[in-house]
This record gives C-alpha cells, structure tokens and sequence, in this order.
C-alpha cells in the first residue's frame, strides 16, 4: 500500500504558476490614459502661454485680437470716427496699404455728389488688408429694398476704385451684408441669397471695370450674421458692401504698381 502510494506521488505533474510583476491593472485600463493625460498637459500649456502673451500685450494689440474673434474675417470696423487708423501695422505692407488707401480717398472725394455719400464710404486698414465698406443709408440705399440690382450710385463708386486696384499683385474678397429685417420673397430666397446676390453683381460691376476675373479670391454673403453695429440690428449701415484688398506684404513691388494704376486710370473709363 505505502508502495503504490509513493509511485502514484511520483507520476504527478508539477504545475508552475509564473506571476508577471506590473501587470495586474493592464488588462482592464491599458496605458491609454496616459496619452490622453499628455494631451491635456500639453492643452493647458498652450493655453496659459497665449493667456501670457495677451496680458503682456499693449492695448492696440489686444483690440485687433479681439475684433478679429468678434467679427468674421473681412468686415472689421477699425476705422475711428476721425478716419484714423484705429491700431498699429509694423510690416512692410503698411505703406502700401496707406498709398493705396489715400489714393482712393482723393479719387472718391472727386465724385460730383460726395458730400452727400461721404459718410458712407469707410477705407480702413484691417489685420487682413485694406477694407472698403459702402455703407446704405436710411436717406439712400445702393440697392433697391429686396433687390440685388446695382444702383447708378454704387457703379460710380467701382468705377473710381477698380483702376486702382486692378493692377495690384494681391486678391480680394467681395463680401455683402443685410440688416435684421428678414426678407423672403419665396420658400428658399432669403437675406442670405440676397447678400450672396449683392456681392456676386458688385464683382460683375468691377469687372466691367477691367477687374480681372482671376483677381477675386472669395464671394461670400452673410446676411444679418455679422452687423456692423451688433447693438442695433436694424440700422441701416448693417447693409453693406465689403471690399478687402487682401495684404500682400511679400510683394514690395505694390506701392509702385499702386502708382502706375493711378496714372493708367484716365484710360481705364468704362465706356
């Protein structure tokens, strides 16, 4: 009995338990949190950094940081009520900019009734470039209520610009723009077809000017989303068109070209 009893302790099989150190958590989390937890660090960081970087900034900077967050690309109002400008540009492109924007202030100021629309007329230089808004009026509108027909008054405005611009070696960006009142002849035209309408008939208009077709970068229509005066939504200034002048600062050659268009403008009237 002691005999067999031995031998059956003999032919039984030995079983090794191995224990794997630092595993005993990885089968249900994983080590993907640690990626995440990365990402978050490296968020925040980023984060206090630009939050750094603004407090340390002067006043101008932080105004031309907010308008750019607060309105969309292209319809910034950084002209001051005196004309000047409202912020600072130290690049290359400033000058330029201000020629340009000069330029078309005396040819504007020639127009027989510019008394009357000078109020309406804004050259401004933005982060972006130079901005031209013409601005409707409660007295006069530059197209009828409803409509994206191009009055006389705002054809004569193009014609004073586009020699002046046509030549430049940069793009632009027509934009238009409609008050609060909501406009619906029928199901699917709406004040964002009619600001879309506007802008694509001012692009017409300047091309029947010599503006060349490539040289526009972007029609964009925004309807009531981006007033001028987002605290009067029905002012009538909410209606616009925007012109941009984009900035071309790795082009010196601008101020020069800016001249010759001026002196080419005689020849340039639409007949």
């Amino acid at each position: 009995m002691e005999k067999d009893k031995g031998k059956s302790s003999k032919n039984k099989p030995i079983i090794i338990v191995k224990k794997v150190k630092g595993k005993s958590h990885a089968g249900h989390h994983g080590g993907a949190w640690k990626v995440a937890y990365a990402d978050f660090v490296t968020a925040m960081m980023a984060l206090f950094m630009v939050l750094w970087l603004v407090s340390t900034a002067d006043s101008s900077l932080k105004k031309g940081i907010a308008d750019y967050f607060r309105q969309p690309p292209g319809v910034f109002d950084t002209l001051s009520p005196t004309g000047n400008l409202s912020f600072e540009r130290k690049d290359s492109f400033l000058e330029p900019l201000q020629e340009l924007q000069e330029r078309l202030s005396q040819e504007l100021a020639a127009m027989e009734n510019y008394n009357d629309i000078q109020n309406q007329i804004r050259l401004s230089i933005t982060p972006e470039g130079l901005l031209i808004d013409v601005l409707d009026s409660d007295r006069r509108a530059f197209f009828e209520s409803g409509s994206a027909e191009v009055r006389p008054l705002l054809r004569d405005i193009l014609e004073k610009i586009v020699p002046h611009i046509k030549k430049l070696p940069t793009k632009i960006m027509i934009s238009g723009h409609t008050d609060a009142h909501v406009y619906r002849n029928n199901a699917f035209y709406s004040n964002w077809d009619l600001s879309a309408s506007r802008a694509l008939n001012t692009r017409r208009e300047m091309e029947k000017f010599g503006l060349p077709t490539g040289m526009v970068d972007r029609i964009i229509g925004y309807a009531d989303s981006a007033p001028l005066f987002p605290n009067d939504p029905y002012n009538a200034a909410n209606r616009r068109i925007s012109i941009l002048v984009e900035d071309a600062s790795n082009l010196p050659a601008l101020a020069q070209l800016t001249a010759d268009s001026s002196a080419a403008a005689p020849d340039s009237q639409h007949q």
